[in-house]
């Protein structure tokens, strides 16, 4: 069994938007505007379903490729408008795979919006962790660089939106 430090268990991403915080805000929770989250393949025409409630759901399809798609999203645990967001991971039958019995084995992702430039920026500071519940083996897969890049390319997405803001 390999021993995961602190470190292995998560990471996080900063970022300057060129846009307010309510603006980020709603492109994280407004069904309307959370296309920036497609993987730049292809967007499919499956609806983005957003229940802005702690304990509710977002889910939208991800089409990777021709042979891969999948549901993504997460369960909101967290939520401070304009502020903070923490939401589950994953998907109930999606990827990564939620389980409504065990909550606390999912990663949980912390959006942390803080105004600067007088409010005309957001710093967004986007955390994922890995929760103590997972084997360090697990923690170290999770933490792979696929995801840390994988993440990175999505909130890239989601500055080069609000880039000619």
């Amino acid at each position: 069994m390999t021993q995961a430090s602190d470190a292995d268990r998560g990471f996080t991403l900063t970022r300057i938007l060129n846009a307010p915080r309510a603006d980020v805000f709603r492109a994280w929770t407004d069904p309307a505007q959370l296309d920036w989250f497609f993987s730049g393949m292809e967007q499919p025409g499956e609806q983005i379903d957003v229940d802005l409630r702690v304990g509710g759901a977002w889910r939208q399809l991800m089409v990777v490729g021709e042979d891969t798609e999948y549901v993504t999203g997460g369960i909101y645990r967290e939520i401070v408008p304009v502020e903070r967001l923490a939401f589950e991971w994953g998907a109930v039958g999606g990827w990564p795979l939620i389980d409504p019995a065990h909550p606390d084995a999912t990663p949980v992702v912390t959006v942390l919006l803080n105004e600067v430039r007088g409010g005309t920026q957001t710093e967004m500071v986007f955390h994922v962790g890995i929760p103590a519940r997972m084997s360090d083996e697990q923690a170290a897969e999770w933490s792979a660089p696929g995801m840390h890049d994988g993440w990175g390319m999505t909130i890239d997405r989601l500055v080069a939106r609000f880039a000619d803001a």
